[in-house]
């Protein structure tokens, strides 16, 4: 058996809260320790150089804000949620009625329990709790975009992640079908996912279901609510659309149309077998690349070339200009002309660690 290898490895309920946990660390042997793990990283840094003939150990972050708020919420929880308004009472309540059939996951109703806290926790439960907002770039702060909120829920695989979505789909939409004042709710949700095929399996977070949705076979919205419930929209799409749309003549290569907005932007191409993108990269085909330099599309900026060992190209820097839709036009094609007018958004990234921004 190797260090990693222990006989028992479940040692607590998934229904609640851990007790025990194994404290593993590469090179030593599993410790069975009492209490919840602690929450935190691992972190090696690549360009060390490796320690004899073995890797450079990994180096234990802790994440000391996580750490905090889970102690935070396990107090507003036990004492029954102050702050919180009567519709999320209901919710959290039923969520965790005794004698509930289809039982829910601690970590679920953590994870959802956290992001309410963040947003409807009485005032000194919050005191001190900063998380940074998710600017853009100086130069994108310079063009008028703004910075949002953003918070992330790390459950591991099998825990049920799409159940969380509609949980806080359901609270957010039936607080605001309760208050339409309220600003810190939105009975819009657009949740975002990486492909076509999980964006098919997410259907079942729309209300209009109604039975056949998320919310009754989980039994997460009590039936009377469903009516509320049906008042908000639920939008799944993959990433891939928010891509401002170019007009071309000829198709995907062709000559550039001279309508919506021009964008210039400065960017590296990497070559590839086909055009994709990822990490934070973009991927063409030289056929791909080569056409959108005949078309005036791309220039590539000289003496920004890598090559590879054998001396071939393997990546350049480029100038792209390109007329692309307008903001607007994007949130209505995306969201339809009926809710794409609306102020503010509850947006949920599934399986966020496949999107990457292109600097």
């Amino acid at each position: 058996m190797s260090d990693f290898e222990v006989e028992n490895p479940i040692l607590s309920s998934p229904f609640e809260e851990p007790r025990e946990h194994w404290w593993i660390l590469e090179g030593e042997k599993a410790e069975r320790r009492s209490g919840r793990r602690p929450a935190m990283y691992f972190f090696r840094d690549p360009k060390a150089v490796a320690v004899g003939q073995g890797k450079q150990p990994s180096l234990a972050i802790e994440l000391k804000l996580v750490t905090r708020i889970r102690g935070l919420v396990k107090s507003w929880r036990e004492q029954k949620y102050p702050g919180a308004s009567r519709t999320t009472r209901e919710l959290l309540d039923y969520w965790r009625r005794e004698g509930r059939e289809k039982r829910l996951f601690f970590a679920q109703l953590e994870a959802t329990e956290t992001v309410i806290f963040l947003r409807e926790a009485r005032g000194d439960f919050l005191q001190g709790v900063e998380i940074p907002r998710d600017d853009p770039s100086e130069t994108q702060k310079a063009e008028g975009f703004a910075g949002f909120p953003r918070q992330a829920c790390k459950l591991a695989t099998g825990s049920g992640k799409t159940t969380v979505m509609a949980m806080l789909a359901a609270w957010s939409i039936l607080n605001k079908a309760t208050d339409r004042g309220d600003a810190r709710f939105s009975d819009v949700v657009l949740v975002v996912c990486p492909n076509v095929t999980i964006r098919d399996r997410l259907r079942e977070l729309d209300p209009e279901l109604g039975a056949s949705s998320l919310y009754r076979t989980r039994d997460l919205v009590p039936e009377h609510l469903m009516p509320a419930l049906r008042q908000g929209s639920v939008v799944v799409t993959n990433w891939h659309v928010f891509e401002p749309q170019t007009a071309h003549a000829g198709g995907q290569t062709g000559k550039v149309i001279k309508t919506g907005v021009m964008k210039e932007t400065r960017q590296r191409i990497h070559f590839a077998e086909e055009n994709t993108s990822g990490r934070g990269k973009r991927y063409l085909t030289r056929g791909t690349f080569e056409s959108l330099v005949a078309g005036g599309t791309v220039q590539p900026l000289t003496g920004t070339e890598k090559t590879d060992a054998a001396g071939n190209v393997i990546s350049v820097e480029v100038r792209e200009r390109r007329y692309v839709e307008s903001d607007a036009a994007v949130v209505a094609r995306i969201l339809g002309r009926e809710v794409g007018g609306k102020q503010n958004l509850l947006v949920l990234n599934d399986e966020a660690h496949h999107a990457y921004r292109i600097r």
